[in-house]
């Protein structure tokens, strides 16, 4: 018997059923699909929300036994409508069957262990599939946002990506809106059907059986042979869709754990760095082994440079290092890597003018749209992801301990270090990050503002939280006034040579902002289309490009020698329809794929570099972008240094999923290399991040 349901039932019902409506009706514009207007996504979304609200508003009532078996079919089939409504949020319509069954798995071992704690069918089936959506919605939230999907080490990561995105960011696509209606109609009706025990004895039974299965379950689940499955350390999103997110997402949690390489050996490793110890003359560059604090003096006759220790750093008779300024800008990057783009209006014109001049070149990273720390992390460190587990944030769960850095190498260089960023210290824990690499100060977006600067636990941080002292563009901290402060710093410094590691905010995603206080200033002349996004993101570059001449014009007119190291962190995202028309051909081949993961990066100096140093450096990566700056600065290669300019030789740039050898041909990642050199650098970055802080 079918009646309207009454109460606080029926008024918390109807509040979903609007809420849900207003979400949809906010949401319309996801009906429409490269222009045209989708006829069938919009009847499907309204069909399926008119189901909802009838399942929402109106009880279907039986028989106690009927409604037992109802209670028992719609358990037995709760994994099943779990991951068919998923499939529908994530917008895929089938998979292979073995992957298909998979997934079911996990979503029945899920449900099966609320049901062991709850001893209620409706309770688990309405618990596992509102649990099952909702990790599938944020999913699809995270690919929306950033252009990738959810891994598990995004789980470290939610207090930081909770203070780089807004909810006025969040949007639904037509398939997600599809499949909230989908997964409120199937919790309501299972919650309108409660299992009755017919004896006592039968609720025991059932909770042994429940463990049971769950063990089994369990079991098997651990005996997956994840190895097997194709997937990508990069296009995350495809491996998600041959797989399924649940499997995709156990597989990379299995793939997580920092497992000692192959032939793992410290003594191997201590010998083979123990070849550097002689002074190596390079390429005309000083490369003395400085790791010897005996009081020793030697002297490198290529050089003509004579190397003291005193007082806990290395001085050279000349001891004339400059000061070293890099500064990572924020998704700073050139989107014409991809293919032809024309805009109105100029926006990398003062750094193209610079790359006539100094050195530069293209630099490869690991992340796209996100994971800014994993550059930083190479920049800093000198170790490669290509060395670290697929999808990891390095700084969240592996640098938990004093760790060696171009910081700590630069101390003993009589360098005054200091880190600085201006947003929350907490965000990607640099505020102990940076201590363990060993930065003398860290200045963050709070020391910037003062008093004025606001709490980081609200949206409203967004909402220019740091106060009315400082300069923003849209609600970020401009490049501009950050600059000031570089500058401020260096004026101040406190030692005569400074290393100032700078991480810039203002090009931060999202690219929606309508303030009024900002208007795009490019726009997109071809390929043909809209792409708003795009063109915040290009315009805020300008600006980027704009504060970096005034930092650059300001140390044109400083007499202390001074390097300034600039370079991206990771591309944007933003459209696809953009990059799809860029780059047509890009998910035919690697390298064509791969400029999607690269940044520009240049080297300025104020004084002479010498007649030999090349103009165009190719393609580096972030790791290697540290070691350069050594060299550039004159500075003595320590044997891991060393260690890393031979690697460089053997393969120029790295990423997390392989690496590019000296002739550009593209080598996956291994467990074991052909070039020692590869393993032993290997062998170090397990050992700085796992082994040094036990000993």
């Amino acid at each position: 018997m079918a009646e309207f349901v009454t109460g606080k039932k029926l008024r918390f019902n109807i509040i979903v059923i609007l809420l849900i409506g207003v979400l949809i009706i906010i949401n319309h514009s996801s009906f429409v699909i490269e222009g045209t207007f989708s006829a069938d996504t919009a009847i499907r979304c309204i069909a399926l929300y008119i189901a909802m609200a009838a399942a929402l508003l109106v009880d279907v009532r039986f028989s106690q036994r009927i409604e037992n078996i109802a209670a028992i079919v719609l358990f037995i089939a709760g994994p099943v409508l779990t991951f068919e409504t998923v499939k529908l949020i994530i917008g895929i319509e089938r998979y292979a069957t073995n992957i298909y069954w998979l997934n079911v798995c996990f979503y029945a071992v899920f449900q099966i262990a609320v049901f062991l704690i709850t001893q209620s069918t409706r309770v688990s089936v309405c618990v596992a599939m509102g649990v099952g959506c909702l990790l599938n919605f944020a999913n699809e939230l995270v690919l929306l946002l950033r252009g990738t999907p959810l891994v598990p080490t995004d789980l470290f990561a939610i207090t930081t990506a909770m203070k780089v995105t807004r909810t006025g960011e969040w949007h639904f696509n037509s398939d997600m809106l599809s499949g909230l209606c989908l997964c409120v109609m199937f919790i309501a009706i299972a919650s309108q059907y409660k299992f009755t025990y017919p004896k006592k004895w039968v609720r025991p039974c059932a909770a042994v059986a429940s463990a049971v299965v769950l063990a089994v379950g369990c079991v098997g689940i651990y005996d997956i042979d994840y190895e097997s499955f194709s997937t990508s350390t990069f296009d995350t999103e495809s491996t998600n869709n041959v797989n399924g997110t649940a499997l995709s997402f156990y597989i990379n949690f299995r793939k997580m754990a920092f497992d000692p390489p192959v032939n793992y050996s410290s003594k191997d490793l201590e010998e083979f760095l123990s070849r550097y110890e002689e002074y190596d003359y390079g390429d005309g560059l000083v490369t003395a082994d400085v790791t010897d604090p005996e009081g020793e003096t030697a002297e490198n006759e290529a050089a003509e440079d004579v190397l003291v220790y005193e007082n806990g750093e290395y001085k050279s008779a000349e001891d004339d290092y400059p000061n070293i300024i890099v500064i990572m800008n924020e998704s700073f990057s050139d989107l014409s890597y991809l293919g032809r783009l024309k805009t109105d209006n100029p926006y990398l014109e003062y750094f193209n003018s610079l790359t006539r001049e100094y050195p530069n070149g293209r630099n490869l990273v690991s992340v796209l749209g996100g994971g800014t720390c994993n550059t930083e992390f190479e920049f800093l460190t000198g170790m490669s992801m290509m060395n670290m587990p697929s999808n990891c944030y390095a700084y969240m769960q592996h640098v938990t301990g004093e760790v060696d850095s171009i910081a700590s190498y630069l101390n003993g260089f009589g360098y005054e270090t200091v880190a600085m960023h201006p947003f929350y210290e907490v965000c990607w824990k640099r505020n102990s990050v940076y201590k363990f690499m060993g930065f003398d100060d860290f200045v963050s977006g709070e020391d910037m503002a003062g008093d004025d600067a606001g709490m980081y636990v609200s949206a409203e941080r967004w909402e220019k939280g740091f106060g009315d002292n400082v300069e923003y563009i849209r609600t970020l901290i401009s490049d501009s006034y950050f600059y000031d402060q570089i500058i401020d710093r260096f004026e101040n410094k406190s030692s005569d040579r400074i290393f100032i590691f700078g991480v810039t905010v203002q090009n931060h995603s999202s690219y929606e902002y309508d303030g009024e206080d900002f208007v795009p200033t490019v726009h997109i002349k071809s390929p043909e289309g809209e792409y708003p996004r795009a063109e915040q993101y290009l315009s805020l570059i300008r600006y980027s490009d704009e504060a970096l001449k005034e930092l650059i014009s300001y140390f044109e007119n400083v007499d202390e020698k001074t390097l300034i190291v600039f370079f991206g962190d990771h591309q944007p995202n933003v459209e696809s329809e953009l990059i799809d028309k860029l780059a047509p051909q890009r998910n035919l081949f690697i390298n064509s794929y791969l400029t999607r993961f690269e940044t520009p990066f240049i080297v300025w100096s104020n004084y002479d570099l010498g007649d030999d140093v090349p103009k165009d450096l190719g393609i580096s990566s972030a790791n290697f972008l540290g070691l350069k700056t050594l060299e550039f600065a004159g500075i003595p290669l320590s044997p891991r240094y060393q260690m890393m300019r031979d690697a460089e030789k053997i393969a120029p740039a790295m990423a997390t999923w392989g690496y590019y050898d000296r002739y550009g041909i593209w080598n996956d990642r291994k467990d074991v290399y052909d070039d020692e050199v590869l393993n032993m650098y290997n062998y170090y970055t397990y050992y700085e991040l796992n082994e040094r802080n036990k000993k």
